[in-house]
């Protein structure tokens, strides 16, 4: 066996693989792929787990693993001269960008996990197994639209819930304010929850721009609105399964008074006020007051929503944008604390329940292999993940499309919706001729069958005139027997009488006259 890797052919693999006792299954599959040294050296993480790898066990899976790594650990210079090595001394798999928390460089590598398990952390080349760029990233408008159906119907159970929680709210007398280290020693600041809802619309306006250029908008944006539904979800059950005492003296929160009336109407009030709510986004420089609706933050939930989404999505050399949105974000949590409207802890656990599902939706969206080695799971726990991202195989990238680009797509579109109408209205023409058409045809079918029908029963009469009539005709005849032997002579005589006319020939004045 030639001990140059790179020359070895598909006899040489396989003689390897037999060396090494490798299953029956590997060295037909490597045979029927024509595996040869260049590529085991260049063998990927996601290769050993995808067709025709993935119908392999478990052991025989490790074991051949194990002898491909071996094999580009001992031939590192020569996968630097078929340029599988990058000169990076950083881990991909750890470069986790915390001032952006850009995930397209926290991507869950293998390789680097068997390499530093096995072989140990090494200072030279790392095998360049970068993170996996998706390789279909279809836009999907109908998702996105369900998405933001989801949203919806999501945010109007929350103003219910919000206007439910709202009217049993502890009384402020008997129950005071909580105990909070930090609503304790920062004096009350009235104008800071106006101050945290203006911050809140700066970073929606810098997503809104990110979206607008971003080439893969429609993803991203069904990404954000299934985990700002999912976010508000749960909040609704925590506002519900505890009312938390008024976190300020200054707030005049006391349940609502309807005047006497049935639950109907009731009700009807209760919707009005939650239309209200939702109209106006839960904000209060747009009139919405609320109490109740403490545990846990969502204007918190909000600003690190916008905040995640903007860092993710834009590039990082944009660090300087990336600090001001976090600085954003932070300082519109110490708004809504300087302005005594949360708790400390609804704040913390606002922002951590946010951070988490969103670092733990864009993990398993950008490693589809973690989704397919337990897909039942996932589906369970993460039904809309499994849905909305069963189409994106990979990491989205941050490609960007400019204003002159966006134009002719929007043209394109344009053209293509006029084009379908038009195809879909000359469609529904030729439908309705065609059933205008159907109608004539059965019609005249109709017609037809009753006109044979029609004939059919003239013949039957017929029939039944013709037997009648010779029925009649034997009664003649019978009635005539009858009437012999007078009537036999009478025809006697006629019979001769026949005769002799026609036996003598006529006289010439006789042809005359004729």
């Amino acid at each position: 066996m030639d001990g140059d890797i790179v020359k070895w052919s598909n006899k040489e693999v396989l003689e390897l693989l037999h060396k090494e006792k490798l299953s029956s299954l590997i060295v037909e599959i490597c045979k029927s792929q024509d595996i040869d040294g260049r590529c085991l050296l260049s063998f990927l993480d996601r290769d050993f787990y995808d067709y025709p790898f993935d119908q392999l066990k478990l052991g025989d899976r490790k074991r051949f693993i194990l002898l491909v790594k071996k094999l580009q650990k001992n031939n590192r210079n020569a996968m630097c001269e078929l340029g599988l090595f990058d000169d990076s001394l950083s881990n991909p798999a750890t470069n986790i960008n915390f001032v952006g928390t850009n995930l397209s460089h926290l991507s869950y590598n293998l390789h680097s996990q068997l390499q530093n398990e096995v072989y140990g952390r090494s200072t030279d080349c790392v095998t360049n197994y970068t993170d996996i760029k998706a390789s279909k990233l279809k836009p999907e408008i109908w998702k996105t639209a369900i998405a933001l159906g989801y949203l919806f119907l999501v945010t109007w159970v929350t103003a219910v819930v919000m206007v439910i929680v709202h009217d049993k709210v502890p009384d402020m007398k008997k129950y005071p304010p909580l105990p909070d280290l930090f609503l304790d020693n920062v004096p009350h600041i009235p104008w800071a929850f106006d101050m945290c809802e203006i911050t809140g619309s700066l970073l929606m306006a810098i997503w809104l721009i990110v979206l607008f250029f971003h080439k893969h908008r429609f993803i991203i944006l069904r990404r954000f609105f299934a985990l700002a539904g999912t976010v508000f979800l749960l909040r609704c059950f925590t506002m519900l399964i505890t009312s938390l005492s008024v976190p300020g003296s200054h707030l005049k929160c006391e349940p609502r008074f309807y005047p006497p009336a049935d639950d109907l109407t009731v009700w009807g009030r209760r919707l009005q006020q939650a239309y209200d709510i939702w109209s106006g986004a839960g904000m209060s420089v747009r009139g919405v007051r609320t109490c109740g609706d403490y545990m846990f933050s969502g204007h918190t939930v909000a600003l690190t929503l916008l905040n995640f989404f903007i860092t993710e999505y834009t590039s990082r050399s944009l660090y300087l944008m990336h600090i001001l949105t976090w600085v954003m974000n932070m300082f519109g949590i110490f708004f809504i604390l300087a302005a005594h409207e949360h708790y400390s802890i609804d704040v913390f656990i606002a922002f951590y329940i946010t951070s988490r599902l969103f670092l733990y939706y864009h993990t398993l969206s950008n490693n589809q292999a973690l989704m397919q080695n337990d897909s039942s799971r996932t589906r369970i726990w993460f039904p809309l993940l499994s849905f909305f991202e069963s189409e994106v195989d990979g990491i989205v990238p941050n490609e960007y499309e400019g204003p002159v680009t966006i134009l002719n797509n929007l043209r394109q579109w344009f053209v293509q919706l006029v084009t379908d109408v038009k195809t879909s209205s000359m469609a529904k023409i030729a439908g309705t001729k065609l059933q205008e058409g159907a109608a004539m045809g059965e019609y005249s079918v109709v017609r037809l069958v009753d006109g044979i029908k029609r004939n059919l029963s003239l013949v039957e009469e017929f029939k039944n005139s013709r037997q009648r009539l010779v029925t009649l005709d034997k009664n003649v005849q019978a009635c005539l027997l009858d009437e012999l032997p007078d009537g036999e002579h009478r025809i006697e005589d006629l019979s001769e009488s026949f005769r002799r006319d026609f036996s003598d020939p006529p006289s010439p004045v006789v042809k005359k006259n004729i």
